[in-house]
Formats: structure tokens, sequence, C-alpha cells
């Protein structure tokens, strides 16, 4: 079974889109988890605006589904690591791990 967050069977419309080479102006399609794409008109390297490593940044086994992380994104799931194992175990068992983002509270 592949990872539903790198499945692209389960991504929702917006992550496949276009961005603009910044040398030429020409569009150029992304896909969400894309670091960079080749310019088809000049050949530039565009990096992805967007770039969204969704569940990679908290999942325990983000870099056997994708590889090393960029710092940033690493440090981000350190953190969100540090924050479950402080959890009481009953919240952790149960899924909760913050506020119900169905919730404005």
């Amino acid at each position: 079974m592949k990872c539903p967050g790198q499945d692209s069977r389960y991504w929702k419309s917006d992550a496949i889109f276009e961005a603009k080479c910044n040398k030429c102006g020409t569009s150029v399609e992304f896909f969400k988890d894309d670091t960079w794409r080749k310019c088809s008109r000049c050949g530039t390297k565009v990096p992805n605006p967007q770039l969204d490593f969704g569940c990679a940044t908290y999942c325990p086994y983000a870099e056997q589904c994708v590889g090393n992380l960029p710092p940033e994104i690493a440090r981000k799931r350190l953190k969100k690591i540090k924050e479950e194992e402080s959890m009481p175990e009953e919240a952790r068992a149960r899924g909760l791990h913050g506020p119900d983002p169905g919730h404005d509270d």
C-alpha cells in the first residue's frame, strides 16, 4: 500500500497547479510535492512556490517514504513529535492532536 499523503489518488484539485518561470514567464506545471521543475521554454530550474510535504512533516515513516526532508521541515516534524510525547497517553490513543480543525476555537 502506498502512503495516502504521497498517493495522487487522494490529492485534492489544488495539488496540481501552474507557476510562472522566473526567467521567461512561461507557465510551468507543478505537482504539490515537486521541489522544482525545468521550464520547457528556457530550461531554467523553477522552484515550487507551494511545496507541500503534507504528512511528511509529522509522520514517523516520512524519511522512508520521501527521503531526507529539508531542515525547516525536519524542525517542524521534531517539534510535532515532542508535542505528542508530552500529550497524555489517552489523548494520543484517541488521536487527539490539538484543536479540532472543524471548529473555530
